[in-house]
């Protein structure tokens, strides 16, 4: 299960949410008499998107329901019951949440666990297919079905409406589930966090009820929820008239009503309908301003302008003030970023819009500061905001960002038909939440067009003036104490206030003109077809490589991927160089241009990319569509050939990861996440995520230019491209772009480069600190085995294992002792370029106390499918699950994107990936059984990495 909280205290990204601040000027469209209307706009001339079948049933209960195509032969379900934290009253904080878990744990009709079982036995696993979060304002239940069939739909329906009407809620369930919500606020809500929670949020949401309430709730809360006092406030909130259900899938949108009909029809809620709680309203805080000090915490501050949320119903006026808003946040995060970019006082800095019904609207500015320079981090992001306020930006600076709102809704008209199931369900439950509509994506489209010329510097002005208009609040997160404390920051605010409005530099007109290839397009030397899998091959008379897959995912987006050099690979055993610090490549710019130039060159183009490592290459990514995708790849070769080197993005770098490394430390699974990779790998540090502090602080500008350069200018380079191109001119432009590259030097891997290996020659067991929660910590369990293509009937066994022993797990260590809220099991393998690489993985984080219970428990099912071999229910619930997974993934570009990279001149790897699905639907529970008894009986070679309370830690407390 999954908590949603505020999730205010560090924003540093434009969400483009609901605003209802102020009026924009434009221009309302007509709006067609001929489009339906429905519970949902209500109050709204916004229409409802035509493709939605809404309804109101005779008990109350609402529902849509829609055709979705994507991915074929699903069906996407989300319930949404109006019941979130600021229900509860002071005494039933966490309950709600609470409640979430209980639904799962048995109904009228349905045993505890049995529900869940159904759904996987339709194809459906627990955590990823069938899940549920709470937030404030209410409990949304997700299940993605993978299957489309009347019965199949009825079944899993059925077990829905049980849990939203007949939950049992089993005082021994109770009791077992009570741990497992500890173990998962232990998980969400360490010390640090708890301490942020207590000062930021007198602070950030004064007035309001969500100031008071913890989704988790707290260990006195929780204890409080006896069986008869949560079933009362069950019977309370979940009733018809308070829930939604929403439906998209490869169906008739006709059989889909149906089955909501016949799951929900005969609902009937008992005793009055509740009065909704008072929600209080923001009002300016005792003090304008804190800091939160803790050893643990990022280094940053958070600068928040509130004002109260209208729960009105969302109208087009309403929209054409979001539009505006949307243009004048644009503007400050551009502006912001670049400050960021000159390497002085900030680091990074962004503005978030964010809009909650029933709690307050808020504008956030957070700031990363370089260390040590939070006050004048803060006078310079004030420069940016007072010049804003001050003088009118530019039309440039304007049409730069209509441009870009303008593509991502132009975007979300040509993939309304292809667009997933899922998220067609997520979208509408998103706009119930906020209390939008679903309207036309044309509609919005046209209500922008029409709004355009009302953009001008005066109004967007006007806007930035609005935003910033109320008395700023200030949250300055320091690990080291900050001298004076409050006042001192308080003090800080008021003179930050005054500061002189910055200036504008003046960013010049740049065209793709300016971006120069040298060379001739190279021709095509062959084509061929990788067998099975529709893959059309292309090499180049330069040595280029480029594969093609055509697909119908998505309508016309491209997925670009390109592999340059052997990555992680080809760095030496137990030497990572440079790796870590390619996030300061593309933040230099290239081609001469700087990043502000080019961010203004590719405004509203689909061409940007990102750049990192993967184990066979250095990997450039993206995605494009057909007017754009030979643009990208000329700046992709612009990138590789001509990257600025320049020594502001590699400070910034070493200044973000000091900024925030410590935080690594507040919690077991970020230590494991951060340092545990490399043993997995046989202690190779290439594998590791996180280098050593000391190296960030000593790597310097020559260093990191040379290392770049010689990464970017050697080895093979392969293009993948996937989706919905034209060939043709695929191979024309990548003719035209990569194609230019003088031949490459290809230094095949050697032997001591491929020889990788998870079984690990140091201690046993591999011990790593958290300086968080005493009482938490983190265990695992890890395997050697084979590689997938030693042996792929029993790679697929191993699969199938990794199922069975998370299945196991969760229901008994999880669900009958309350050991873990999350444990966990993996088998992992390489690709061709380490084919014989593979380990088994199993591990939870958990109490201290409980590590014992933990090594326990997964022995004793380790024991048991190694001597019997698997349940017969257990084992066709796991084949279920894992070969539906297969089969939904091959039916998008994510998949292919990623599977079109590997090692297809590998016959092993290129067979694996062609009978992914068959494969796995042969494997038996004799080949289970084999597989867990020859690598993962108690006398298979394994080892243990553990990650402990810091002892200085935990003797302290």
């Amino acid at each position: 299960m999954m908590i949603i909280t505020r999730g205010m205290y560090l924003t540093l990204s434009l969400m483009a949410s609901t605003s209802a601040l102020a009026q924009a000027p434009a221009t309302k469209p007509i709006i067609s008499q001929s489009l339906p209307t429905s519970w949902q706009n209500a109050g709204s001339e916004i229409p409802l998107d035509p493709a939605w079948r809404t309804g109101i049933l005779p008990n109350g209960l609402r529902f849509a329901v829609r055709r979705g195509t994507q991915p074929p032969g699903t069906i996407s379900v989300r319930i949404r019951v109006a019941d979130g934290a600021l229900m509860e009253t002071d005494e039933q904080q966490g309950w709600t949440h609470m409640l979430e878990h209980m639904v799962f744990r048995g109904t009228d009709h349905f045993a505890d666990g049995e529900g869940i079982k159904i759904w996987q036995r339709l194809g459906a696993s627990f955590g990823s297919d069938t899940n549920a979060f709470t937030t404030l304002t209410a409990t949304t239940f997700v299940l993605d079905l993978p299957k489309n069939d009347g019965t199949s739909y009825d079944q899993a329906m059925a077990v829905l409406a049980e849990m939203m009407s007949r939950a049992t809620i089993d005082p021994v369930a109770l009791a077992t589930e009570r741990k497992v919500v500890l173990a998962e606020r232990a998980l969400r809500m360490p010390p640090m966090a708890e301490k942020v929670k207590q000062i930021a949020n007198p602070l950030l949401l004064a007035g309001t009820k969500a100031a008071d309430r913890d989704v988790i709730g707290s260990e006195a809360t929780l204890d409080a929820a006896s069986a008869e006092r949560l079933k009362a406030y069950y019977k309370r909130w979940y009733r018809p008239s308070r829930t939604v259900v929403v439906v998209a899938g490869d169906a008739d949108p006709a059989m889909l009503e149906a089955g909501v009909r016949r799951a929900f029809g005969d609902w009937s809620a008992s005793g009055s309908e509740p009065s909704e709680p008072d929600y209080g309203a923001p009002v300016r805080p005792a003090k304008p301003a804190a800091v939160v000090t803790d050893p643990l915490i990022p280094n940053s501050f958070q600068l928040a302008y509130v004002t109260p949320h209208d729960d009105r119903p969302w109208t087009v006026s309403r929209q054409q003030r979001q539009y505006l808003d949307w243009i004048a946040v644009g503007i400050l995060n551009a502006r912001l970023g670049t400050e960021a970019q000159k390497g002085e006082a900030v680091v990074n800095a962004g503005v978030a819009l964010n809009a909650s019904r029933h709690v307050q609207d808020q504008l956030t500015v957070g700031v990363v500061p370089k260390p040590g320079a939070w006050k004048a981090a803060l006078d310079t992001a004030y420069g940016v905001l007072n010049g804003a306020i001050a003088s009118p930006p530019t039309q440039a600076e304007i049409d730069q960002q209509v441009t870009f709102v303008t593509k991502m809704l132009d975007r979300r008209i040509a993939e309304q038909d292809t667009r997933t199931s899922a998220d067609l369900a997520n979208s509408f439950i998103g706009d119930v939440d906020q209390g939008d509509v679903s309207g036309p994506s044309t509609f919005y489209r046209d209500l922008f067009f029409a709004q355009q010329k009302a953009f001008t510097p005066t109004t967007v002005q006007a806007a930035i003036r609005r935003l910033l208009s109320p008395d700023p609040r200030l949250i300055v997160y320091s690990s080291t104490p900050v001298v004076g404390g409050d006042a001192a920051v308080q003090t800080a605010l008021a003179g930050a206030r005054q500061v002189a409005a910055s200036r504008e530099a003046a960013v010049r007109t740049v065209s793709f003109d300016d971006l120069k290839l040298s060379g001739h397009p190279a021709t095509v030397a062959s084509t061929s077809i990788v067998p099975g899998l529709d893959v059309e091959r292309v090499l180049f008379s330069n040595g280029v490589e480029l594969d093609l897959k055509r697909t119908a995912f998505e309508k016309d987006k491209i997925r670009v991927s390109v592999l340059i050099g052997h990555g992680v690979l080809g760095e030496r055993p137990n030497d990572p160089g440079l790796i870590w610090t390619n996030g300061a490549l593309l933040a230099s710019g290239y081609g001469g241009l700087s990043p502000d130039e080019l961010t203004r060159l590719l405004s509203g183009r689909a061409v940007g990319f990102g750049i990192g490592t993967a184990l066979n290459g250095v990997l450039l990514r993206g995605d494009s569509d057909r007017n754009d995708v030979a643009d990208m790849f000329r700046l992709m070769t612009v990138a590789m050939t001509q990257m600025n080197y320049r020594p502001a993005p590699l400070a910034r770098l070493k200044d973000a990861t000091n900024a925030a490394y410590q935080a690594i430390y507040n919690q077991p699974g970020a230590v494991f996440s951060a340092f545990a990779t490399p043993y997995l790998f046989g202690g190779d540090t290439r594998f590791r995520a996180t280098p050593p502090i000391a190296e960030v602080d000593a790597v310097t500008l020559p260093a990191f230019q040379s290392y770049w350069q010689q990464r970017l200018n050697q080895g093979p380079v392969k293009v993948g491209v996937v989706g919905d191109f034209d060939r043709d001119a695929i191979i024309a432009a990548v003719a035209k772009s990569f194609g230019t590259l003088p031949s490459r030097e290809n230094v095949p891997l050697d032997a001591a480069q491929r020889a990788v290996s998870a079984s690990l020659p140091a201690a046993d067991p591999v011990v790593l600190r958290h300086r968080g929660d005493p009482t938490q910590a983190m265990v695992a369990r890890i395997w050697p085995t084979q590689g997938l293509f030693d042996d792929v009937t029993t790679g697929r066994a191993l699969e199938l294992a990794a199922s069975l022993i998370q299945t196991r797990l969760t229901e008994d260590f999880r669900e009958t002792q309350g050991g873990s809220y999350a444990p966990f099991v993996s088998y992992n393998y390489g690709g061709g370029d380490i084919p014989h690489y593979g380990a088994l993985v199993a591990g939870a984080q958990l109490r201290t106390d409980r590590m014992a219970d933990f090594e326990a428990a997964l022995t004793a099912v380790i024991t048991d499918i190694a001597a019997h071999g698997p349940d017969a229910d257990a084992f066709a619930r796991a084949k279920a699950t894992t070969v539906g997974a297969i089969e939904r993934a091959t039916k998008g570009n994510d998949f292919w994107a990623g599977l079109i990279m590997a090692n297809l001149d590998n016959p092993a790897e290129v067979a694996a990936i062609r009978d992914g699905v068959t494969s796995r639907q042969a494997v038996t529970p004799e080949q289970v059984r084999a597989a867990v008894r020859r690598f993962a009986a108690p006398s298979a070679p394994s080892f243990e990495i553990k990650v402990l309370p810091e002892l200085k830690t935990q003797l302290k407390r």
